[in-house]
């Protein structure tokens, strides 16, 4: 009687083991491409992350992963070590067609949209004490563009090109944190930086140094959005971003940016992870820690043009939500 009591028991133990273990192999795991350490998709891509792996605990498991930026964060989807990820349009293009900075390679047809990302800009920031007022003063400077691999480096070449001074402005390539201290300290003139539209770094840099958004001439203006038609020159409104003539309107560059899938990521996957994060209240806190969650949306003008699908679980999201979307997406 005491053996076959022991036999229940250890059967009972194997049975909660089984069990277990086919609960825990119902998490699916995926990988997130973010950015480099200090920068604003850093940031923005942890905090929704660690959202989705609270409220999903069950169900989803996702990593954030670091990257070098825009740039990298395709190819590293393109390459399938990321399942997500943001991108920006004009990265996303290249890549769909071969061209660019993917020029040679086959177009790259396993994209699909989630999401807008809001607008971002690509500040130049030098110390308020420089002489550096204009784009066309960079020339003979030394300025920080980004880490490799990013959006950056891809963004400066083709603004310093348009502008005639490419072969004048000495380049140089640190992560946001390491570009805020090289301005502060004199290691280089002036720095791009991609952001909303300053990057945490240099919103840091600005509380104990006095720094300047250098905004383009009208003429510089002309020459990069005939030259770059996915960027727009908008106003910052006063107040929004530190710096000198923080009160009053400054001009800097804009393009759009989206959240993006690899088709084989399950559809109620990306039809939960939109679904978390656009619940208003999840939303709200998201936005406290990046400003773009506040601007993401339904926006699919720019990139319904390039031919770029919608992953069905956006789509499934959106129809639910009573968006009209874009024909052409819907393939």
């Amino acid at each position: 009687m005491k053996t076959r009591k022991m036999a229940m028991v250890w059967i009972g133990v194997l049975l909660f083991g089984i069990v277990s273990g086919a609960n825990a192999a119902e998490v699916q795991k995926y990988v997130w491409g973010s950015g480099p350490m200090g920068g604003l998709w850093r940031i923005g891509v942890g905090a929704a992350v660690q959202l989705i792996n609270e409220q999903y605990k069950d169900k989803y498991f996702y990593t954030a992963a670091a990257s070098g930026g825009g740039v990298e964060n395709v190819r590293r989807l393109i390459g399938g070590e990321f399942d997500t990820t943001w991108a920006h349009s004009n990265i996303m293009e290249e890549a769909s067609t071969g061209t660019g900075i993917f020029d040679g390679q086959k177009p790259f047809k396993d994209m699909r949209v989630m999401i807008f990302m809001g607008d971002q800009s690509v500040c130049v920031i030098a110390l308020a004490k420089s002489g550096i007022k204009s784009f066309s003063d960079l020339a003979g400077k030394k300025v920080n563009v980004g880490a490799p691999g990013g959006i950056g480096v891809s963004i400066a070449k083709s603004m310093f090109k348009a502008l005639g001074i490419a072969d004048k402005v000495k380049l140089s390539f640190l992560n946001p944190e390491g570009a805020a201290e090289g301005v502060k300290n004199g290691q280089i003139d002036a720095a791009l930086a991609p952001g909303s539209p300053f990057t945490p770094s240099f919103l840091e840099l600005s509380r104990s140094t006095p720094i300047r958004l250098v905004e383009p001439t009208k003429a510089e203006e002309d020459k990069i959005e005939k030259s770059l038609p996915y960027m727009d020159a908008k106003v910052i409104a006063p107040n929004v971003a530190p710096g000198e003539n923080s009160d009053k309107p400054r001009k800097a560059f804009f393009w759009g940016q989206y959240w993006i899938a690899r088709p084989g990521m399950p559809n109620q996957a990306v039809y939960d992870a939109l679904k978390v994060t656009q619940d208003p209240k999840n939303r709200e806190m998201l936005t406290k820690v990046m400003s773009l969650w506040g601007e993401s949306g339904p926006v699919f003008g720019p990139v319904a043009k390039m031919g770029i699908p919608l992953h069905p679980g956006a789509i499934k999201y959106w129809q639910e939500k009573g968006v009209k979307l874009p024909p052409e997406m819907l393939k």
